[in-house]
């Protein structure tokens, strides 16, 4: 990613976006807040990161998002399932703090605070658009949670090109035509035209890249024509009949171990490329409707790519450690990044160590609500540090927990302390400097054990008032 490397030129970027951050929160001029969340995005799996893995994915209007503005190289989710992430960021908590650590349906408890429920009486106007995963019981529905739209399905997957499972739009259930992802990208532009003259906050929840496996033949030939070495897995595709085949194919084995991994990673290529013409839609209708410099957008996945299955669903993490589902970096550490032109200066990588929980109080923040005060609140406001006004880090250390797997970490500065039974570890963990070894690689316990020792006590204090997770 094209770095600006002139001091002169960042101090006076800082310099202006303080200035402009001051004029544009002083609650007359409330901005817009836009959070895109893909599904299951490989870490190298935009074109800004393709540098360290893959040249196979084409992602122009991701990689202008974030050359806009800040890519976090330290961007971590609170957890690495997608319900558990999803509720982490809008509630502003880890999961772990009420019991979701896995994807069981209905347990984020109703008492539970998500952003639109707050920002609501600041006179925001809040959607939500796609994949919703945070329950579907009385209490739990999004126009129940401060969404005053909604269109989107319920549970964790859906079919991108039929409606045997519902798609609602508010409460009532309706029938959608196309590719699901198209047909979710237009109905966040649609959003933005209808409630850009008030303060919105739009939650644009895509599926893609989550299973099941189809995309449409535009999408697969764009990365043909982007990658030519998936021409022969293209006229592999071009051979399926029925109802599976072009030019809406559906890859009907993709959870087989006979899977044809390239097929997987040609529409896996294709599904991203779907996502990306969706960001490009969502950010020319915030052009359109003239209010691109009130409007922070901040795009992130849920978690890692899916691995550690027999086709790994063709996304790629490196050279992160594992993926979905672990508290490893392949797993925790995702796609992120933000921009708001004039305000967050753009180009640039931050380094900071920024969690999902974060969008919760900078958006309430923003708005110029109130943050709770009767819980924990793991988010902070992100502005400070990403205006320059602060520096460091924003979290001097952030925990992640699968208690059902044995699974626990701690990130902290340049360290992650981790402890995981399917790893073949000790008891006490081992210990990782992450800031030099991405792929959490090489033990370094011996050469550090003040450190392990001081992130052990410190996991231990942080979590000492978890519930148990539920199980069911």
């Amino acid at each position: 990613m094209p770095i600006m490397n002139s001091q002169l030129t960042h101090l006076v970027l800082i310099s202006i976006a303080v200035a402009t951050f001051a004029h544009r929160t002083d609650g007359a001029d409330q901005p817009n807040v836009v959070i895109i969340m893909a599904d299951d995005l490989g870490w190298a799996d935009i074109g800004v990161q393709n540098e360290q893995a893959t040249k196979d994915i084409t992602t122009p209007n991701i990689d202008k998002l974030f050359r806009s503005g800040l890519r976090f190289t330290n961007g971590y989710v609170a957890n690495a399932t997608c319900g558990p992430s999803r509720a982490s960021l809008m509630t502003g908590r880890s999961s772990s703090r009420f019991g979701l650590e896995d994807n069981i349906e209905s347990c984020v408890p109703t008492s539970e605070i998500m952003i639109p429920q707050i920002i609501r009486s600041a006179g925001y106007r809040s959607g939500v658009i796609g994949k919703w995963h945070l329950g579907h019981l009385p209490g739990q529905l999004p126009l129940e949670k401060g969404f005053d739209e909604f269109y989107g399905f319920l549970g964790g997957n859906h079919h991108y090109f039929s409606n045997a499972k519902p798609v609602l739009s508010g409460t009532e259930e309706v029938t959608f035509k196309g590719y699901l992802t198209d047909v979710l990208a237009d109905k966040a532009v649609d959003f933005i035209e209808r409630n850009h003259k008030v303060p919105f906050f739009l939650y644009a929840a895509f599926n893609a890249p989550h299973s099941p496996m189809m995309a449409t033949q535009r999408y697969i030939e764009r990365v043909v024509r982007h990658q030519p070495r998936f021409e022969p897995v293209y006229e592999r595709i071009k051979q399926v009949k029925g109802r599976d085949a072009l030019p809406h194919f559906s890859m009907s084995d993709f959870r087989s171990p006979d899977a044809d991994p390239e097929v997987m990673r040609l529409v896996y290529c294709a599904m991203v490329a779907g996502l990306d013409n969706g960001v490009g839609k969502i950010m020319a209708a915030i052009e359109k409707a003239g209010v691109r410099e009130n409007t922070l957008v901040v795009f992130l996945s849920d978690n890692g790519a899916a691995l550690a299955r027999p086709t790994d669903f063709g996304g790629v993490n490196l050279p992160l450690r594992s993926g979905k589902g672990t508290i490893f970096d392949g797993g925790v550490r995702v796609v992120f990044g933000a921009s708001w032109p004039g305000v967050i200066p753009a180009g640039e990588d931050y380094d900071g160590i920024v969690n999902s929980t974060d969008l919760f109080t900078t958006t309430v923040e923003l708005a110029g609500a109130k943050v709770p005060q009767d819980r924990a609140i793991d988010g902070v406001n992100l502005m400070p540090w990403l205006t320059g006004k602060k520096k460091g880090n924003p979290h001097d250390a952030f925990f992640f927990r699968r208690k059902d797997r044995d699974s626990w970490s701690l990130r902290s500065g340049d360290f992650k302390w981790v402890k995981d039974r399917k790893s073949s570890m000790t008891a006490a963990g081992q210990l990782y400097k992450v800031s030099e070894d991405v792929s959490e690689s090489k033990d370094v316990s011996s050469e550090y054990p003040e450190k392990k020792e001081e992130l052990i006590r410190l996991y231990e204090t942080l979590t000492k008032d978890l519930p148990d997770p539920v199980r069911e």
